[in-house]
């Protein structure tokens, strides 16, 4: 089994078997958190999860390699442009390195979103709404084909990266998790940064 890992502390390490397992479906999966990505092939039948709140995940995946990406960032970037992949910048600029670093081609990458939810419904500044904004334009000045979403509302989510590029998606509904994430967000809302936006596309293609 081959896992790339990046850390919440930027640093990138190789295992040969999960360090933090989740059960999904049944299915063990390879979970990560905020600040963290994931890389796995589809022959160790391994998929990764998260939960999200307000903070993205973006999806990469080679179909000719079978080499699949997941990220989790909390903020489209840092004032100090900071080395850590809790800022989408860095996320996704580390994970796509270590993805060509394996072999993969920008032609034959694709991407899908998700997150981005608003769970704090009276806080003036959307950050949820922010991260989507920088996952699509990080994508489409990189050339990335997104070709697939599930965004923004007002609950947090659940998802799944399976081979494949297969993906799952769960809305949570759960009353005390949702004021976990809020409570998260919170903390999260205390330390924002402002970023420039970008106008939102139109078309939002469900998973």
């Amino acid at each position: 089994m081959k896992i790339i890992k990046g850390t919440v502390d930027s640093k990138i390490v190789k295992l040969s078997h999960p360090d933090a397992i989740k059960y999904i479906q049944n299915k063990e999966t390879l979970g990560i958190i905020g600040g963290e990505f994931a890389i796995t092939y589809d022959s160790d039948n391994l998929p990764i999860t998260t939960l999200l709140g307000s903070c993205v995940a973006v999806m990469l995946y080679d179909s000719v390699l079978q080499i699949k990406g997941m990220n989790h960032f909390l903020l489209p970037s840092s004032c100090t442009q900071g080395t850590s992949c809790r800022f989408g910048l860095y996320a996704m600029e580390s994970m796509l390195n270590e993805m060509y670093k394996l072999g993969c081609r920008k032609e034959n990458i694709n991407a899908k979103i998700a997150g981005g939810a608003n769970v704090l419904h009276n806080f003036s500044d959307n950050i949820g709404e922010r991260n989507v904004m920088f996952a699509r334009s990080f994508c489409r000045s990189e050339g990335i084909r997104v070709v697939a979403e599930n965004v923004l509302g007002t609950n947090g989510r659940v998802v799944m990266l399976d081979s494949a590029f297969n993906t799952v998606s769960k809305t949570i509904i759960n009353r005390s998790m949702d004021e976990r994430l809020a409570n998260a967000d919170r903390e999260l809302a205390k330390i924002i940064n402002k970023t420039e936006t970008v106008p939102l596309d139109n078309a939002v293609t469900l998973f």
